[in-house]
């Protein structure tokens, strides 16, 4: 089943255009959701990992989306990554779970932001839910390099008008 990605502008700088985005026409963007959702967590260290993520996103703003604020996570041929970038020290004191959201690090200049979770398992792959956010920005930035080269369009001069369709 085809769905539909529409991009929004998530925050604009003069060093960085950061966009998230929609699936099938949700008003909520995938990066807005994943915030929000946490956002009233009370676990002491989800709350500090959302903190640390909502921090990476202002340097990230103010300074351009630099290759060193990025852990890869996907693939190697494609460019999806995980803010923020943080060893988990907790994990050797036997808390488990660490708030991850993933992206699209396109360039410095651009960034796509989208969802993610409460990682509790040793790889992405073996938790539905970041298999499947992941399994997404993976696709996004496929379509994305394709419609770039067929159309020969430079993807950081914005996303805004910008629809691809995913499986």
């Amino acid at each position: 089943m085809s769905r539909k990605v529409s991009f929004i502008s998530f925050i604009e700088s003069p060093n960085v255009k950061i966009y998230s985005y929609t699936l099938d026409g949700n008003s909520v963007s995938e990066a807005e959701r994943t915030l929000n959702e946490f956002s009233s967590i009370t676990n002491k260290f989800l709350k500090e990992d959302l903190y640390r993520i909502i921090t990476a996103i202002d340097k990230i703003s103010e300074n351009g989306a630099l290759e060193s604020y990025f852990r890869p996570e996907g693939k190697f041929k494609d460019n999806v990554c995980a803010i923020p970038l943080l060893v988990d020290k907790r994990k050797k004191r036997g808390k488990s779970g660490t708030l991850r959201v993933y992206c699209i690090r396109i360039s410095a200049q651009l960034l796509i932001i989208g969802g993610g979770g409460i990682k509790t398992t040793s790889t992405y792959q073996e938790d539905e839910i970041l298999n499947k956010c992941v399994s997404d920005l993976q696709a996004i930035d496929k379509k994305l390099a394709l419609k770039s080269k067929k159309e020969n369009i430079n993807l950081e001069d914005g996303l805004d008008n910008i629809k691809i369709n995913i499986q």
